[in-house]
């Protein structure tokens, strides 16, 4: 034992040690404000060194023997810049670096989702959608899912106020993998079509939302078959001038009561210790709709959500990251339920929580650059409360999910043209679940959703290879997963299935110049079936469902030929894509226990029969015209194809877009106006025309117009918008509810 310590302790010592040498400090400044900025990475090309400016914009990279050096600084809403510099004997000190504003944020932004590592997007061959900290700060959303509305190659599908699942190239629920801080948020009971789960992260509590379209289970894994939206929260930052200590109070208010909302924040950080904590509280009322739609209720719920992220640097070249994240909403309604054939039919409570542990460490060795090491707990915690018109039965389902994960990775610089990215991934999903029906002050157990005590692990390795060859960037990547899907259920009889999957990718980008980035690629990606298709028992919108145990991997073959332009004043990007799918798992009649219903609802089971394709089109711009004012715009088209049943996919997003102007002045005023719109989506399947949530000949085409503003002070910020300012009704295709009528809101924000 005391050998194994010992031997514990010097890898740890041998981490934390550094090399002496020299250093450079200095501060970065917004070069249009002449003020500081934080936040901006500051990154040595020619080392494995780097930083990020703290809160007042300083910065120090120590370690640097004395040379010649090119520094790259990079952050959101700036032209990337980089600048040669001399380290002498005596280091380098009050470097100051002017950064230039820019509004064209489109292509300038950069990633870590796409590749796993942070990567310019104009430099990724994957379609990729930035929601900026700025963009967020603009739009103040009222929830996650809502602030994916109107961004590139998305649609957002909202079956209840407390929801919203996102469409990407035209699929949602578990085919779309759902991430915080790059920890997988899909679990082992993630439904099929759409679901709620992204609307309990805090919105508030978001640095960017990464949008990776298409090509995703390569690097992640299962369910990344549509694509992979990663939520990045907000990162405390060091302080180089001792203890410093900040904080802020956030409040919005939205007309006819529809939401008001209050956040308090509290940071502290040295050279060494950074820490942020927040508390939010949340009071939704009932969702007021256009011209002609009353209020729509019940609708509204309640929601509190606290969090905390603490950086510790280990030495200079190793940080660790622990942090904690809490939710809980109260009487969530299922309005489209309640208006059809239920008296109530709430999530009371939904609850998530997520605490992980992240160690990085840097290394001057080629194959063991950086090393990202990643502990994560996942709760996911839902009761569903249901009463039909007329029953006296009350009806009390209880899942809870427990997911341990844990995940490797290692970033190797092999040479100047050959970079990659391996590593391994495991994660275990315990299952809680248990059912109880009350009637005339009787209670009986019943077997839950699913089996109680069920299990799922997935262990996967990974890795991709990006190699530079004269004009030519060549990306390739290769995964292993397998799963191990264990359940014991005396009614339906025992699960225990072992499915893997092999998936692939390969991109070829030519930089025709420094301008255009002309990209093809082919991917595969898969879904290993989880146990809500497995073991699930119980109500789904069209009916009753029975387990099915032999389901098999959904598979999709994809293709897609890609551009990126890039200029100063002006961006855009165009992709044309094609997906096969097979063995999609999709739900037909069946029968239970010799009966095809169950109180009146229809039985269906899940079964691997179908074939599809999927394909269309997403192009975005932006182009700003004159100093502080530009325009933007994007347009999505998709179109699926069920070739099996020889019909229409189902749910399959209309044609849809946004175009808007914004107006930027350096006083610290800002004005947005947008149009949203989209077509009328008559091409649907028999699942569509039987869905209570599509009128009868499909969803009509709807526009609106909304308008957004505000000034920003050191120490302040008001933000406030008119949604729909024409008061035009409209649903988004397969919605439970209408979207918001004419309405006002407010939000200011004071620091201190």
């Amino acid at each position: 034992m005391k050998r194994v310590l010992l031997i514990l302790f010097v890898a740890f010592f041998s981490i934390s040690i550094t090399t002496q040498g020299q250093s450079i400090s200095g501060t970065v400044y917004d070069a249009k404000y002449d003020r500081p900025i934080a936040n901006a990475t500051i990154f040595v090309i020619e080392t494995d060194l780097g930083t990020y400016a703290d809160e007042f914009g300083n910065f120090e990279i120590k370690n640097i023997k004395p040379g010649i050096y090119t520094l790259q600084f990079s952050l959101v809403g700036y032209l990337s810049y980089k600048k040669k510099i001399t380290v002498y004997k005596n280091g380098l000190a009050d470097l100051a670096v002017y950064l230039q504003p820019s509004n064209v944020n489109l292509n300038n932004e950069f990633v870590v989702t796409a590749r796993r590592i942070e990567t310019s997007n104009f430099s990724s061959p994957e379609a990729i959608t930035v929601l900026t900290g700025n963009a967020l700060k603009q739009e103040m959303p009222r929830s996650t899912p809502e602030a994916l509305v109107g961004a590139t190659g998305v649609f957002l599908q909202k079956t209840n106020h407390g929801g919203g699942s996102p469409f990407l190239r035209g699929l949602t629920g578990n085919q779309n993998l759902l991430m915080i801080d790059g920890i997988r948020l899909n679990n082992a009971t993630y439904r099929y079509g759409p679901n709620q789960y992204l609307s309990t992260t805090d919105p508030n509590i978001i640095s960017t939302i990464e949008i990776v379209r298409g090509a995703g289970s390569v690097l992640y894994g299962s369910d990344a078959m549509g694509g992979v939206i990663n939520i990045i929260t907000k990162n405390p930052a060091y302080s180089t001038k001792g203890w410093k200590a900040k904080g802020s109070i956030l409040g919005k208010w939205m007309s006819a009561d529809m939401q008001k909302t209050g956040r308090s924040e509290f940071s502290v950080a040295n050279k060494n210790i950074a820490f942020t904590g927040g508390f939010s509280y949340n009071d939704f009322g009932d969702i007021v709709g256009g011209d002609t739609t009353k209020k729509q209720t019940p609708t509204g719920y309640k929601e509190y959500s606290g969090d905390f992220k603490m950086r510790m640097r280990l030495s200079e070249n190793t940080d660790l990251t622990l942090a904690y994240q809490h939710d809980k909403q109260t009487d969530v309604p299922r309005y489209d339920k309640i208006i059809g054939n239920y008296e109530k039919y709430h999530f009371d409570p939904q609850i998530r929580q997520l605490g992980y542990l992240r160690l990085k460490s840097d290394f001057d060795n080629k194959w063991l650059k950086h090393t990202t090491i990643t502990v994560s707990y996942n709760q996911s915690d839902e009761t569903r409360i249901k009463q039909k018109d007329g029953s006296s039965k009350i009806w009390n389902e209880q899942d809870r999910v427990n997911v341990y994960g844990a995940t490797v990775e290692v970033t190797s610089v092999a040479g100047e043209n050959w970079h990659f990215v391996s590593g391994i991934e495991y994660y275990f999903d315990k299952v809680k679940s248990k059912t109880t029906i009350t009637e005339n002050g009787d209670i009986f157990s019943k077997r839950g959703y699913y089996p109680d005590g069920a299990t799922s692990g997935s262990f996967a390795i990974f890795t991709s290879h990006t190699l530079e060859v004269q004009r030519f960037s060549f990306i390739v990547g290769g995964r292993f997963n397998a799963f191990s899907i264990k359940a014991n259920d005396d009614i339906f009889g025992d699960v225990d299935v072992n499915p893997s999957a092999v998936v692939g990718s390969a991109s070829a980008i030519y930089h025709l110049s420094q301008n255009y980035n002309l990209i093809v690629s082919c991917y595969s990606a898969f879904r290993a079936p989880n146990l809500n298709d497995l073991s699930s028992f119980g109500t789904f919108n069209a009916g009753i469902e029975v387990p099915n145990p032999e389901l098999k991997p959904e598979k999709s073959l994809n293709g897609e030929l890609g551009l990126k332009v890039r200029y100063e004043q002006f961006s855009g990007s165009v992709f044309l894509y094609r997906s096969l799918l097979s063995n999609l798992i999709s739900r037909v009649e069946a029968s239970y226990n010799g009966m095809d219903s169950i109180d009146g609802e229809k039985v269906y089971r899940k079964e691997n029969f179908e074939q599809s394709f999927i394909q269309g089109l997403e192009t975005e711009l932006q182009y700003e015209f004159m100093e502080g004012l530009s325009v933007f715009g994007n347009l999505t088209y998709t179109y699926g194809e069920n070739e099996t049943a020889s019909e229409p996919m189902r749910r399959i997003p209309p044609l849809n877009g946004k175009l808007g102007i914004l107006h930027e002045h350096k006083s610290g005023f800002w004005s947005k106006l947008e149009w949203l719109a989209a077509g009328k989506q008559n091409r649907l399947s028999n699942g569509d025309i039987s869905d209570t949530r599509i009128p009868e000949g499909g969803t009509p085409g709807w526009s609106i117009i909304n308008v957004r503003a505000g000034y920003s002070w050191n120490w302040m910020n008001i933000t406030a918008g008119i949604n729909n300012i024409l008061n035009k009704d409209y649903r988004m295709h397969g919605s439970g509810v209408n979207g918001y009528g004419r309405s006002l809101w407010v939000a200011l924000k004071v620091g201190f």
